[in-house]
């Protein structure tokens, strides 16, 4: 039995010492580093919409002071509803055990705590991945990531997803482990899933991803269709409540938000330069803050005009691309803009571009070991994918959220829906010297009639994975030898 396999990883006393130091860390930024958002920007737009929902009023656009008797603003789904829903109801909570004012102080705590739950997570999938060393490894690589600290502190989405995505990736690898399916890991897996899609909707990229990888590993189209249901109907459980209500309010089928339409032609527009951009061929003399049916008209037209521009011009594709993927992986540095409010609050003075350097040349070693770790999780994953897809199901869910940028438009924010898998990576290359632990069985693949007779041709035995499906009795008499009985489970490293 390997290491992955000798004790629930919640008995693993340094986990949990890593994930408590990643709380404190996060802790410590919070009560030095979390102000009140000055500019105009989304973490103050964030702070409005949730003042709002804990009055009463749901999820609405931007109008006059948050709560005020004479303001009437129009539903809205601009943005995507998870995060300002989940400030919405945590301040509303506060507000009914006379804690309204410490709307701040709270969010950096709880998102501390998220920080820590996320460092759990990452081992989980380090240890399904390549043994307790990966995992661990994995941990200290997000515990102690300095943009990741940096947001724990910031009103912005990427704490509550990254933790969504990392439990939805946690247990969705772990959820058939020895040939049995967990069916707790398969419902947290959908709902962890639904709720990062609720957070950033993009992440359902990783869906056909995963499934492609089940079906390359070949664990039998049963198997793909199954673990591809349980996160698909996680998505449709969370997501069809609001899909219902923006029915309701636009008259048409929204999902999760509207703003899909401005992201794509702020990507795709004349002279466009792969970065944000507010460009005249995008502005359709209506915005979102107008009114529920200008919202969902703006969002056709912006849609219309960047898909008309990538047909007339599909050569420019190939360097706007380029340009997308340069302008979010050249630094780590947005959480610390963030945090002086873009600008607006440079409360960390001279230290700033000090703190920025520090931060820009942790993220280039880490994007280094991470793209390292890439190559060598598909080279040693690669020849046992047919008994643990783990190694297939990384490398395929890091490609697919990588390329989301060029779907829309390049900002460094972009990139850190990939914390989590480039952790991983990251501790794949930390640990390159320890030897992985022989592979536990997901399920047991379906055979393919060739391998076994190739099998048989080379060893005059059947294969581990035919043995264990007969039965312990069974056996096969080679063409030039006697009869040789299957290996036994001890014999195999395995479990039963």
């Amino acid at each position: 039995m390997d290491d992955r396999q000798r004790a629930p990883w919640y008995r693993d006393p340094a986990a949990w010492s890593v994930a408590g130091l990643a709380v404190v860390v996060r802790l410590a930024w919070v009560a030095f580093g979390m102000r009140t958002p000055r500019a105009l920007a989304d973490p103050a737009i964030y702070l409005y919409s949730a003042l709002q929902v804990a009055c009463g009023r749901g999820y609405v656009a931007l109008s006059g002071a948050p709560c005020a008797v004479t303001d009437t603003p129009h539903p809205t789904s601009y943005y995507p509803p998870g995060y300002p829903l989940y400030l919405g109801v945590q301040q509303w909570v506060l507000k009914q055990v006379g804690l309204g004012s410490h709307t701040l102080g709270v969010t950096g705590v709880v998102q501390s705590l998220m920080g820590g739950v996320a460092v759990l997570a990452v081992f989980v999938v380090g240890r399904r991945l390549g043994g307790r060393a990966v995992g661990l490894a994995a941990a200290v690589v997000l515990a102690f990531w300095p943009n990741l600290v940096v947001y724990s502190g910031l009103l912005l989405s990427e704490t509550l997803f990254i933790t969504a995505f990392a439990v939805s990736l946690a247990a969705v690898l772990t959820m058939n482990d020895q040939a049995r399916w967990h069916w707790g890991r398969a419902v947290l897996a959908g709902a962890s899933f639904g709720l990062a899609c609720m957070v950033r909707p993009q992440v359902l990229l990783t869906l056909p991803a995963l499934a492609l990888a089940w079906a390359v590993c070949r664990t039998g189209w049963r198997q793909v269709l199954a673990r591809s249901a349980v996160l698909g109907v996680g998505v449709l459980v969370i997501a069809a409540p609001w899909a219902v209500r923006n029915h309701a309010v636009f008259g048409a089928f929204v999902p999760f938000s509207t703003n899909g339409g401005d992201n794509l032609c702020v990507g795709f527009h004349p002279g466009a330069n792969g970065r944000f951009a507010i460009p005249e061929y995008c502005d359709t003399g209506e915005f979102y803050t107008d009114s529920a049916a200008a919202e969902l008209r703006r969002d056709k037209e912006t849609r219309k005009r960047a898909i008309n521009w990538i047909r007339s011009n599909p050569g420019e594709l190939p360097a706007l691309s380029a340009k997308k993927l340069w302008a979010t992986y050249r630094t780590d540095a947005d959480g610390l803009y963030a945090a002086v409010s873009f600008g607006s609050d440079q409360f960390l003075g001279s230290s700033y571009r000090t703190a920025q350097h520090v931060v820009d040349v942790v993220w280039g070693v880490l994007l280094a070991a991470a793209l390292l770790g890439l190559g060598l999780t598909m080279v040693r994953g690669w020849g046992r994918r047919r008994v643990d897809p783990t190694a297939v199901c990384i490398v395929l869910a890091t490609l697919a959220g990588a390329v989301v940028p060029v779907l829309f438009f390049g900002d460094p924010r972009f990139k850190l829906g990939l914390a989590p898998l480039v952790a991983v990576l990251a501790g794949v290359t930390l640990t390159v010297g320890r030897r992985w632990p022989e592979p536990v069985e997901h399920l047991a693949p379906e055979p393919d009639a060739a391998d076994v007779l190739e099998e048989v041709a080379l060893t005059g035995q059947l294969p581990v994975v035919v043995a264990q499906q007969a039965g312990p009795d069974a056996y096969f008499t080679a063409p030039s030898s006697a009869a040789s009985t299957a290996p036994s489970t001890d014999d195999q490293g395995g479990e039963q």
